[in-house]
């Protein structure tokens, strides 16, 4: 401590020394502890200390560092090589930044604007497409939002993680971190909108490996890969047409189901069994079909899938599914003979049980009895037989529910030769991507009474797969390193 002390700079060095000696009767106290509880209070009590301790030094640290004119400049050429349009000087402002440690600091910055002729005007707060203009200083030290990287992460991270914006205000108080619920949804929101503008930048790359959001130990080479898709249920706000109402501050809306989207990627060992050591890769949209398959896509090219030395695709009925993750493959060059589509066997089963529900005149023993018996013929590829049986139930009143039953069965024949999987030690079920449904979806995003807006809905999806895939350091540096090829986003 003594030399750590005598090595800093004078000025820092005055202040710590002034604020230990101002508090040393606090610290000191330590040494009064008699108890677990007289313990908890003093440990807290010190927590809110270190934050005072840190609030100054991060002050000092950042006042210092931005506004050093070398400094300034190297962040000047640094960040402007980056840009694909010319920037001039404006003017020098005050810029208020919060830091992870409560307070907020106000250095004086150089603020750049595009070179040219000047766009339309807009209100204070509001920015035209190719966003605002930049203070490089900032920009270099990934500070954006108005919040130092920390505290811009601990944000998003306590939002994604729920399950309310009010129970992440209490989950930053726990830590000294105090913010209003406009300030907290402002930084979370605006950190996912980041994320989200880095994963169409990754879409667009000729290059799929050339992208932030995937690490360099997550490549494929070798491994046997299992994919899921599947999908959930949200709400999402929609504003009525029209003006608003006499009397009203604000539109109507509707709060429409949608069904959120999810891919599972997961690798497998020689026995099908999940590599636990493997995080999942997780990630989502509200969009439609070929939106996720677009994500999908780009997770499995970055990833150099086509060097797995085997795929299994597993999903339910679902053929929007079946159809795309072929012409995915194909696409891809995937050599066929490494690629195995897997209908989820507990989804079929479900389907079995559809129609054991559905005969009125069958006793719960009975039912229980007949659905053993499917489930056997099914696990040993016998759908024929499963189909025969399915043929010779369709009369009387559910005859329609039976042949439509029916019908899934014959569409996903090939996808139903469990005996064939098992022997090669293919996994026959996508309990991951239950998993991830209810982790990703149903814990965040589907609470009752929530509703989203679809923008911020396809934002904190995002976010929420990256933290529930244990990735979240992945695409927390993504955002904090993120520099527009314009203005801030």
């Amino acid at each position: 401590m003594t030399t750590f002390m005598t090595s800093i700079n004078p000025d820092l060095k005055k202040i710590v020394d002034e604020w230990i000696d101002a508090n040393s009767e606090d610290i000191m106290k330590g040494l009064e502890i008699r108890s677990p509880k007289s313990l908890l209070k003093y440990e807290r009590q010190l927590l809110s200390l270190v934050m005072q301790l840190g609030a100054i030094i991060i002050a000092w640290i950042l006042n210092t560092k931005l506004q050093d004119k070398n400094f300034q400049k190297y962040a000047k050429e640094k960040v402007m090589q980056r840009k694909s349009k010319k920037y001039k000087h404006q003017t020098d402002l005050n810029t208020p930044i919060r830091t992870l440690f409560g307070n907020t600091i106000k250095p004086k910055l150089r603020y750049y604007v595009h070179k040219g002729r000047r766009g339309p005007k807009h209100k204070v707060g509001n920015r035209g497409k190719n966003g605002s203009g930049i203070y490089p200083a900032l920009e270099l030290l990934g500070i954006q939002f108005g919040t130092t990287p920390a505290l811009a992460g601990e944000v998003a991270r306590s939002v994604a993680d729920g399950p309310s914006m009010n129970d992440a205000k209490v989950n930053l108080q726990h830590w000294g971190i105090s913010l209003d619920i406009k300030t907290i949804r402002r930084i979370s929101e605006a950190f996912a909108d980041t994320g989200l503008a880095i994963r169409d930048e990754w879409f667009d790359e000729s290059d799929p490996h050339h992208t932030p959001l995937v690490s360099e130990n997550e490549r494929f080479r070798g491994k046997r890969v299992l994919i899921s898709t599947d999908g959930g249920r949200i709400r999402i706000r929609k504003n009525k047409r029209g003006r608003i109402a006499k009397g009203n501050k604000r539109h109507g809306y509707n709060t429409n189901w949608r069904e959120p989207k999810l891919v599972t990627i997961r690798t497998i060992d020689d026995n099908g069994r999940v590599l636990r050591q493997d995080n999942p890769i997780l990630d989502g949209t509200i969009g439609g079909p070929d939106e996720i398959f677009k994500i999908l896509r780009s997770h499995l090219v970055a990833r150099d899938i086509k060097q797995a030395s085997e795929i299994v695709c597993v999903g339910d009925g679902a053929l929007w599914i079946w159809d795309r993750m072929k012409r995915l493959m194909d696409e891809l060059k995937i050599d066929s003979s490494k690629v195995h589509f897997v209908l989820d066997f507990y989804h079929a089963v479900e389907h079995l049980s559809t129609v054991a529900d559905g005969k009125r005149g069958w006793n719960k023993r009975k039912r229980k009895k007949w659905l053993k018996e499917m489930k056997n013929r099914l696990k040993h590829g016998n759908v024929d037989d499963i189909l025969v049986k399915l043929k010779d139930l369709a009369r009387g009143r559910n005859a329609k529910a039976v042949k439509r039953e029916m019908k899934y069965f014959k569409e996903n024949k090939e996808r139903m030769r469990y005996d064939v999987f098992m022997n090669k030690k293919l996994p026959i079920g996508s309990g991951a991507m239950e998993s991830g449904i209810r982790q990703v979806v149903n814990m965040r995003l589907k609470s009752a009474g929530m509703f989203w807006k679809k923008e911020n809905a396809e934002g904190f999806l995002h976010l929420r797969c990256y933290l529930k895939s244990n990735r979240w350091d992945i695409v927390e540096n993504a955002v904090i390193n993120y520099s527009p090829k314009t203005g801030r986003v």
